[in-house]
C-alpha cells in the first residue's frame, strides 16, 4: 500500500493514535518486549523502524510508514517503536508530549556485550560491533545517551531492567499494562508476526519463535571480555542505571 493509500485507509489512527517508545540498546530483550506489547489489541507495531523523531512531522511519517505495510487492528489506538541506536535521534520534546509514553530499559553489561558480538559475527562480521571492543563501545556510549535523555525528561518515563522482563515477568507486565493504560493485561505469551525473526527486525532465536518468555540463559563461553573493559562497562552500567531509576516516574528492577 502506498503512503497516500495508507492515509485514506486509516484516518482515525493517523489523527488520534498515541505513541509508545522503547529507548534501549541492542540485545536487551527488546525484541521480546516488542512482541509482547505488539500482541496487545491496543498496539500497532512490534519491531524497530530505524527512523528518527524530531517533531510532530516525524510522528506522522512513522504512522504513514507503518500503515503502508500493515493493516490496522480494529481496536488499536497506540503506535509502538523502539530506538536502540544513537544514529536514530529522538528529541526530548517528542517524549514529553501528552500523546506519547516512553519506556527506558537496559541490561547488565557482560551478557549484553557478548550477545552483540555473537550477533554481529553472524550477520555483519565486518562491522566494529563484531569485535569485543566495538560492541563494548556501542554499549557504553548508548547507556550514556540513555542516561542523558533521562535527565531531560524526569518523571516522564517508565524504567525497567531488561532482566525483570524474564525474572519477574508477571509483576513487570502488570506494571507496564497499568502504566500504559492498556485495555487487556500483557501476558508472557505473544504472537509471532510477519517480520518475526527476519532480517534486521531483531532477535531471530528459537527462544523468540517459541511464542512465550523463556528463562533459559544463553551461553557465550567462547567470548571472554578483558577485565578492564568489563570493569569500565560495569561502572557505566551502575552509574547510568542509578540515573535511570532516579528520574523515572515508575520503575521495575531485577532482584539479583
Amino acid at each position: 500500500m502506498s503512503m497516500l493509500s495508507a492515509f485514506f485507509a486509516n484516518p482515525r489512527l493517523l489523527f488520534t493514535a498515541k505513541n509508545v517508545f522503547l529507548l534501549s540498546h541492542m540485545r536487551a530483550n527488546t525484541t521480546l518486549f516488542g512482541h509482547i506489547l505488539g500482541s496487545s489489541p491496543d498496539v500497532e507495531g512490534y519491531y524497530e523502524m530505524h527512523i528518527s523523531y524530531y517533531s510532530w512531522k516525524s510522528l506522522w511519517r512513522q504512522k504513514m510508514l507503518h500503515f503502508s505495510d500493515h493493516s490496522a487492528k480494529p481496536s488499536s489506538r497506540i503506535l509502538f517503536d523502539k530506538v536502540l541506536h544513537d544514529g536514530h535521534h529522538i528529541t526530548p520534546a517528542m517524549l514529553t508530549r501528552n500523546d506519547t509514553r516512553a519506556l527506558l530499559m537496559i541490561r547488565e553489561p557482560e551478557q549484553s556485550i557478548k550477545s552483540i558480538v555473537t550477533l554481529y559475527r553472524k550477520t555483519s562480521p565486518d562491522l566494529p560491533e563484531a569485535t569485543i571492543q566495538g560492541a563494548a563501545t556501542y554499549y557504553i556510549d548508548r547507556l550514556e545517551t540513555l542516561a542523558a535523555i533521562a535527565t531531560t525528561i524526569p518523571g516522564k518515563y517508565f524504567y525497567l531492567d531488561a532482566e525483570a522482563l524474564v525474572s519477574a515477568s508477571d509483576d513487570t507486565l502488570a506494571a507496564i499494562t497499568q502504566w500504559l493504560g492498556l485495555s487487556q493485561p500483557l501476558t508472557t505469551e505473544y504472537e509471532l508476526f510477519e517480520r518475526s525473526a527476519k532480517g534486521n527486525s531483531g532477535d531471530n532465536s528459537d527462544a523468540l519463535r517459541s511464542g512465550a518468555i523463556q528463562v533459559k540463559k544463553s551461553n557465550y563461553a567462547d567470548i571472554e571480555l578483558p577485565p578492564e573493559l568489563l570493569n569500565r562497562a560495569s561502572e557505566t552500567y551502575a552509574r547510568c542505571r542509578e540515573k535511570l531509576v532516579q528520574h523515572a516516574d515508575q520503575s521495575m528492577t531485577h532482584r539479583r
